[in-house]
């Protein structure tokens, strides 16, 4: 059993989506793949202040949040909503929604809890593909300080950045030594043609 208690999961007519997002169209267009889908129980709000204010009074089964709706933008959303005195908050699957989905900005929802990340445009089999392994990830949370994390992330993501620090300097060693390498011929191309 992890963090978040029973793997029971609801079926989708059960399932509480709580929507964040700003932009009028793409709330309504959520809305509509949800309800497709089955779900019926969809709260939408345009900013985090007055999500927050009703997920403690009727916790969703999952929020979809996009970074940049205010007050609290993703980075700010994510440690008010996974410190531990936000129970049972803290434990909910959360996924972000990002309109330019930037490596810097996606590993800091993936280090700070996010389950899962989207790029907008987002297709409706990719939402419900997202909201039922998020729902079903059994990945552990666990406390890390004051706030819940989930377990292996940062490590996983560490190891990735290690590895593309590592294939950044082989790229710049390979670049020296062509550099290198097309010096030592162009020294040679002009002893030949000195010569002959």
């Amino acid at each position: 059993m992890n963090a978040r208690g029973s793997a029971q999961q609801p079926k989708a007519s059960q399932k509480s989506v709580v929507i964040i997002e700003p932009n009028r169209q793409m709330q309504q267009l959520l809305r509509a793949m949800l309800s497709n889908y089955g779900v019926r129980l969809v709260r939408v709000f345009s900013e985090t202040d007055g999500a927050v204010t009703s997920m403690l009074n009727d916790p969703p089964t999952i929020v979809l949040l996009d970074w940049e709706a205010g007050p609290y933008r993703g980075r700010r959303f994510l440690k008010l909503i996974r410190h531990q005195k936000m129970f049972p908050l803290c434990v909910m699957p959360i996924i972000i929604m990002f309109a330019e989905a930037r490596q810097r900005a996606v590993e800091s929802a993936m280090r700070l809890g996010a389950q899962a990340v989207l790029a907008k445009p987002i297709s409706p089999a990719k939402l419900i593909e997202q909201i039922g392994w998020a729902i079903g990830d059994e990945r552990k949370l666990k406390l890390v300080g004051e706030r819940y994390v989930i377990e292996g992330v940062a490590e996983q993501l560490n190891h990735e950045r290690e590895k593309r620090d590592q294939l950044e300097a082989a790229r710049e060693y390979q670049s020296e030594q062509i550099a290198q390498m097309d010096s030592i011929q162009n020294d040679v191309d002009r002893i030949l043609t000195s010569t002959f």
